[in-house]
């Protein structure tokens, strides 16, 4: 079984489940054959851990400080409203909850009539730090056992240069779900991405390619878990929902944020009560670019965020049960796949022609 640290260090290539596979031979007939604009519903919750001294802090062999090591390193989740996107757009699904019976146990989401609604995908998403920015978990971080081995570093898949889909980063692992060919590498797949630093770390840039970005794909909730990192307080669901008459940041595919992600890392391991919610302050690998002081990645601040606990969320895709067919697997699928989650920004588009 390979471990965060194997997909770390090697990568690794795709070796995609029978599902998916399914899946992926039938998504193009299957997504258009509807004439319903694809939905889904999806949470994104905010998970708290345990930060007192004596917790058995999970680090890898470069002391890089991980995601609790099983369920049991989590204090509670922030739920998040459960949220709608349809047709560009993200809305609040009303009368849908999110619910989480106890620690270590399955949440679910339920519809208005309490029937719960069927998961596509979940995935836990984790910034830990500078030199070790994102970490993913596919499944549910809140109910694993052991989860060493289920951390990954965040790798991204490109499409084949007589694709379509060329220019396309897909957001992945090294043993995750992907179209055949190839394998997942540390960088993005275009030039100069409207949504790098304000999504993806600039440590993930790729300056050597002549090939322009076109966009951000790939696993759906780790899409979302990035996205999640932009604002330093309020709301998470805020981000998508929008607030005081302004709309959300991701709208009809384009991400709109320019700013690099604010927020993340609590203080240090420690400082807080048992089981206590941490303050928030900057992401890691926003780190050192705010000047003066803080402009070496050396200075004090930036050691300190390179030894912080982990902050994370806990994403999970839901078939949109209003929307039969405009929400089946294979619909998500190929949004996933065979499109661009995220589309790059008109201005940076012009920027680059000109």
């Amino acid at each position: 079984m390979s471990s965060m640290l194997d997909s770390y260090v090697k990568g690794g290539r795709s070796r995609k489940p029978a599902e998916k596979q399914h899946r992926s031979s039938k998504a193009k007939s299957g997504s258009n054959s509807s004439s319903q604009q694809l939905s889904f519903l999806f949470v994104v919750n905010e998970l708290l851990f345990y930060t007192d001294e004596l917790n058995d802090f999970n680090r890898d062999e470069w002391y890089n400080t991980l995601p609790p090591r099983n369920c049991y390193g989590y204090s509670n989740e922030t739920a998040s409203r459960v949220m709608r996107y349809h047709g560009g757009e993200v809305t609040e699904a009303r009368g849908y909850q999110w619910f989480r019976p106890g620690l270590c146990q399955p949440g679910y989401c339920y519809s208005p009539t309490q029937e719960p609604l069927k998961c596509y995908s979940d995935f836990g998403v984790f910034s830990c730090g500078p030199h070790l920015p994102i970490v993913v978990m596919p499944g549910d971080p809140m109910t694993i056992a052991d989860g060493k081995d289920a951390m990954h570093a965040l790798r991204f898949f490109h499409p084949s240069s007589n694709s379509d889909l060329k220019g396309v980063s897909q957001a992945t692992w090294a043993d995750g779900h992907m179209p055949p060919g190839g394998f997942p590498v540390k960088y993005v797949a275009g030039r100069d991405p409207s949504w790098i630093p304000s999504l993806v770390p600039k440590i993930f840039r790729n300056p050597g390619t002549g090939v322009s970005s076109r966009g951000l794909g790939g696993e759906l909730p780790i899409v979302l878990g990035l996205m999640a990192f932009s604002e330093a307080s309020g709301r998470v669901d805020e981000i998508f929902l929008g607030r005081n008459g302004h709309r959300g940041r991701w709208r009809d595919r384009v991400w709109t944020n320019i700013h690099e992600p604010q927020r993340c890392m609590p203080l240090h391991p420690g400082t807080m009560p048992h089981g206590s919610r941490p303050p928030i302050r900057d992401a890691p690998w926003a780190a050192g670019r705010r000047g003066g002081e803080n402009q070496q990645l050396t200075s004090g601040l930036d050691m300190k965020a390179a030894d912080d606990f982990p902050c994370g969320f806990y994403v999970a895709v839901f078939n949109d049960p209003q929307n039969p067919e405009g929400s089946t697997d294979d619909g998500i699928y190929s949004f996933e796949w065979e499109s661009a989650i995220v589309k790059e920004h008109p201005s940076s588009a012009s920027s680059r022609r000109s």
